[in-house]
């Protein structure tokens, strides 16, 4: 028997169908991770390589008579907030405030979550770049990329780059990039759970810890693998400096010797975790890898590198 809340999503998706735009958020993950001290305005200075993967949420956009308000939110996943603190609400916000729209009712979303929540896959992030691109569909602006850009660096960190994916260099707070060649479709086994990461809660530990870790070593060889997309140099050069600062640091370390033990070449913690991915060349060593990861992971998904970010559906 069907349950409730598959009958709540289903009718979710009927009406979302009937929306006016519809875009697709890809999720990243962070190849090379290196932070700095905490800045004076709170955030820490990154040099990242940041890749998108072909796992993805889907957003659908209309316009209202506003009665429910400017700007409402829903969302097939319970865990995701649905008022002005979420991020495709603030994408909103300064996308209305840049562009100086005025709406004569409202704008109502649907969220259909398909990547894992507090993760460090920057799901939110994503949503946030896609809402930007659908509301400039939905108005028919045809703002420059440029324009959409400045407003997801406004909106957020890793919006930016949602917005472009592929393959990033990454500095400054995230949001200054400098466009990587595409490497080829490599496989991506992610492995993960129920727990969710706090960020700033990670960074927090992060400037506690007595002796930081160091990747600058690391940096050229990632870059130098990445131009010639080569896997096993790549998976050599994988470093995130945020892997001791977790609280899931063993479950992290458990996943990552899984990975490996199956046959996988490289395996990390991507963002401020705690998903560990594992990268392999192709289907079958991604299914063994799957295989092991399945015994110690309640969560495992394969999926590959994606050469784009957020687009419109």
């Amino acid at each position: 028997m069907k349950c409730h809340c598959s009958r709540r999503i289903d009718r979710m998706m009927m009406e979302a169908a009937m929306l006016g735009a519809k875009a697709i958020a890809r999720a990243k993950i962070n190849l090379y991770l290196e932070v700095g001290a905490r800045r004076p305005d709170g955030f820490h200075d990154v040099t990242s390589v940041m890749q998108t993967i072909d796992v993805y949420d889907e957003l659908y956009f209309r316009q209202t008579d506003g009665s429910a308000g400017l700007i409402s939110v829903r969302c097939n996943d319970r865990r995701v907030p649905l008022g002005d603190d979420n991020i495709v609400w603030k994408a909103i916000e300064v996308f209305l405030d840049k562009t100086g729209v005025v709406l004569e009712g409202g704008v109502e979303v649907i969220i259909n979550k398909r990547i894992p929540v507090g993760a460090g896959l920057a799901g939110g992030s994503a949503d946030a770049a896609a809402a930007l691109l659908a509301m400039d569909r939905m108005l028919d602006l045809e703002l420059l990329e440029t324009e959409l850009l400045e407003m997801a660096s406004m909106t957020g960190s890793d919006v930016p780059f949602c917005m472009v994916g592929g393959t990033s260099l990454a500095r400054g707070r995230g949001e200054i990039l400098e466009k990587l060649p595409d490497m080829p479709a490599f496989k991506v086994v992610l492995a993960g759970s129920d727990a969710q990461a706090s960020t700033a809660e990670v960074y927090e530990r992060f400037d506690e810890l007595a002796e930081r870790p160091s990747g600058d070593a690391m940096l050229e060889r990632m870059l130098d693998a990445v131009r010639a997309c080569d896997l096993v140099a790549v998976c050599g050069a994988l470093h995130n400096d945020l892997e001791p600062a977790t609280t899931e640091a063993a479950q992290v370390e458990e996943y990552k010797r899984a990975a490996l033990d199956a046959g996988a070449p490289g395996a990390l913690m991507t963002g401020s975790g705690p998903t560990v991915f594992a990268l392999v060349e192709g289907l079958e060593e991604a299914a063994e890898a799957a295989l092991e990861l399945g015994q110690v992971a309640p969560v495992t998904i394969i999926t590959s590198f994606a050469g784009r970010g957020a687009e419109l559906g």
